[in-house]
């Protein structure tokens, strides 16, 4: 990092794990979505049309191809209903996922971070998130009262997060070493979340941040071993393979370029195709 606000960094001498073997989670079952629940959408989303109907029923092939581009039958429509749901269902459950093997992990890591550390790395979360809101011309009163914090709430918000990631960023960084998982230059676009990868790798080269976002993209790395090696509600891994593909990396366009000076926090997701998407902070 550059600029005014300096992180301080961890030294992983003052730490270590308790385990490295594959992590063990609790997830909920998914809920299927039954008949009922697809007519109730379908009820819902005509009434919301303007259109009066008593039931279903009255519903028919005319009406949808009226109201729908690409679909001929009710029986489409209620197909699509079910494929957004178990598509949106997927999101949330991947999202558990990662923030249940996040949890194990932070909960192995032996260890506690120094008050100067996490106080560098709050003010370096402040000030990146004062600049994102410059950037989107809101205030940080108008943020607070959208987001019903106060000012002390935001901060230990922001305290509480800051102090999260660096943990988890530590159990990676040690798992890392322990696995002996590197990344080449090669690599970096394929773990780090970039739109445009010939631009991301020039962003990096110019600022001389390549390092940095490999040891992001190694972080990746082992968190996508993490998930896909995780013994889910005391099931094996392999036992899974069967019902759900392997993680892949897939790229999202959520910037042109990412902030190097302030990557977002940590998020995954598992889209129909069960590719990955992971942005780690440096």
């Amino acid at each position: 990092m550059s600029g005014a606000t300096e992180a301080l960094q961890l030294d992983p001498a003052d730490f270590k794990l308790s385990d490295y073997d594959n992590v063990r989670i609790t997830m909920p079952e998914k809920p299927p979505m039954n008949e009922e629940d697809i007519d109730a959408q379908l009820f819902e989303y005509v009434l919301s049309s303007g259109k009066e109907i008593k039931s279903i029923a009255d519903l028919d092939d005319a009406w949808v191809r009226a109201h729908f581009d690409g679909l001929e039958t009710v029986n489409d429509v209620r197909n699509a209903i079910k494929e957004q749901y178990d598509k949106e269902l997927e999101f949330q459950y991947s999202d558990l996922k990662f923030k249940a093997c996040s949890d194990a992990l932070v909960e192995r890591l032996q260890g506690e971070v120094p008050e100067d550390v996490l106080q560098s790395n709050v003010d370096a979360m402040r000030a990146a998130n004062q600049a994102r809101f410059d950037a989107m011309h809101i205030s940080l009163e108008q943020f607070l009262r959208e987001s019903h914090l106060t000012t002390d709430q935001y901060e230990d918000k922001l305290r509480e997060e800051t102090l999260y990631q660096l943990r988890v960023n530590m159990a990676l960084d040690l798992m890392a070493d322990v696995l002996g998982m590197q990344v080449g230059n090669h690599e970096l676009t394929e773990y780090l979340s970039a739109p445009n990868p010939e631009a991301f790798l020039e962003e990096i080269r110019e600022k001389g941040q390549v390092e940095n976002a490999r040891k992001a993209a190694v972080r990746v790395k082992v968190m996508r071993r993490a998930i896909d090696t995780a013994i889910v509600n005391g099931v094996q891994p392999g036992a899974q393979a069967a019902e759900q593909p392997a993680a892949r990396p897939v790229v999202v366009d959520d910037t042109d370029v990412p902030d190097l000076e302030h990557l977002p926090t940590a998020q995954i997701r598992d889209d129909a195709e069960g590719k990955y998407t992971f942005v780690s902070t440096l």
